[in-house]
């Protein structure tokens, strides 16, 4: 009879409990997973936001750094657009919306020199044999006497030169460029942002076009300043935000472009997350957001705002 009891199983009451215990075992394992999973989806959307911002700050950012390629001046024309106004960084200040920006850089390092003179009218640019094949038709490029420069559309390619649209004599200098300038190509990028599919997105209008191209959605703002310095002493005087003495412009109301060099651009982007966060609204609408609502009222959207200070180091001449 000892060795019948000896080996019964577990009783109904055992095995009740065995099965509460392993019930909050898989419960707290549950827990722990479902945590996780909230916690690398929440860390995902940061990312996303982060990069949001992060994207296209870096992508004006490298386009500042070669704006006004072999022009010192920063006076650059454009021979397709007489509207253009001939600068190789310039801003639109808006008070309650995002600033416009226009940036003309190098593009692609591709970089030749004219044999023959360049006047207003040329219909080609005589080249190297060997650099043709580094452009294409629809490619900007800029011809440079280091002082100021006028840029051209190419509108074909031939073995020993290329062929370029002329519609605006004004934008060149006197008596057109010599042999031996300096041919860049380059681009006029104008950067805005825009709503693209009910999503504020950063936009570029490539060499005057009036298509725009996406560069990052989720944009809803672009700050812009530029420092110019007035009284050519090296440095830029900063006032902070609202001041109108000191020598950032775009940082106030009202601010006018000063007789100066210009030496940094500061540019500003404020990126929110494309969807919203369920739960309780924690976030606030920049005031110069696009579309904005002009009200204080918290929404789901998060947010990330990025800065960056870039000198120019093309330009020492008046801007």
């Amino acid at each position: 009879m000892s060795e019948a009891r000896d080996q019964r199983g577990f009783t109904l009451v055992e095995l009740m409990v065995s099965l509460v215990i392993f019930t909050f075992a898989i419960a707290g394992v549950l827990s722990v997973a479902v945590a996780m999973t909230r916690a690398y989806r929440e860390q995902r959307r940061v990312i996303a936001t982060e990069n949001a911002a992060r994207a296209p700050l870096d992508f004006i950012v490298d386009a500042l750094r070669q704006a006004s390629p072999g022009v010192t001046s920063a006076t650059i024309k454009d021979a397709n657009d007489c509207s253009f106004t001939g600068k190789a960084v310039q801003f639109v200040d808006h008070d309650d919306a995002p600033d416009e920006l226009v940036v003309v850089y190098a593009s692609g390092g591709i970089v030749s020199t004219t044999h023959t003179a360049f006047t207003s009218s040329s219909a080609s640019i005589a080249i190297p044999s060997a650099h043709v094949d580094d452009f294409s038709i629809g490619d900007y490029v800029l011809v440079t006497n280091a002082d100021e420069g006028t840029l051209v559309r190419v509108t074909g390619v031939g073995t020993a030169s290329l062929d370029v649209a002329v519609s605006c004599t004004t934008a060149f200098p006197t008596g057109g460029y010599p042999a031996g300038s300096m041919l860049i190509r380059a681009q006029r990028a104008r950067f805005t942002v825009e709503l693209l599919d009910g999503i504020p997105t950063l936009m570029l209008y490539a060499n005057g076009a009036t298509a725009n191209e996406p560069v990052a959605e989720g944009v809803e703002d672009l700050q812009v300043a530029i420092g110019v310095d007035a009284d050519d002493d090296g440095a830029i005087t900063d006032g902070g935000l609202g001041s109108t003495s000191d020598e950032w412009i775009g940082n106030a109301p009202l601010d006018t472009m000063p007789t100066g060099n210009i030496r940094a651009v500061q540019v500003v982007v404020v990126a929110r997350d494309t969807k919203p966060l369920t739960g309780t609204a924690a976030f606030y609408e920049p005031a110069d957001a696009l579309n904005h609502s002009g009200s204080t009222n918290l929404d789901n959207y998060r947010r990330r705002m990025l800065r960056s200070i870039v000198e120019i180091r093309n330009l020492s001449g008046s801007p």
